[in-house]
């Protein structure tokens, strides 16, 4: 399965990115708490595509991915941005704590705090997060 969405590059597109995540996690089979995580993820992957990337094309948007592979369902967001610095610096299996003073800069540790596979891909004209939950047979 996958399931591809143009989204406008604006804080309104959180609602729908989640909506399309929720169906597809609950037709791949995952569990209620794994289908809330992947929604949590993909509010703050889309927020900060929103405030930090940029938007692709004339029309503004932003790329929602979601697509299963074997046992994991991965859910992907892309802009168009090229973010080399932050980014490029994260590690997802040692995100480090937040600075506590700091308005900014917990998303890409919440989503590494609550999925089970992650991995940022910053590049030329792309910057790509990808997470993604294994679905647990029954």
């Amino acid at each position: 399965m996958e399931r591809e969405s143009w989204l406008p590059a604006a804080p309104e597109s959180a609602p729908l990115a989640r909506s399309i995540v929720r169906e597809s996690a609950t037709r791949s089979g995952l569990d209620r708490d794994a289908v809330w995580d992947l929604m949590l993820a993909t509010t703050e992957a889309v927020a900060n595509a929103v405030e930090h990337g940029s938007a692709c094309g004339e029309s503004g948007q932003i790329l929602l991915r979601v697509l299963s592979c074997g046992e994991v369902l991965y859910v992907e967001v892309c802009d168009c941005g090229d973010d080399g610095g932050a980014l490029a610096e994260f590690d997802p299996e040692n995100p480090g704590p937040a600075n506590f003073e700091s308005t900014a800069g917990r998303g890409l540790p919440i989503i590494a705090a609550v999925v089970d596979l992650m991995e940022v891909r910053p590049g030329a004209g792309e910057t790509r997060v990808r997470f993604g939950k294994r679905v647990l047979a029954a």
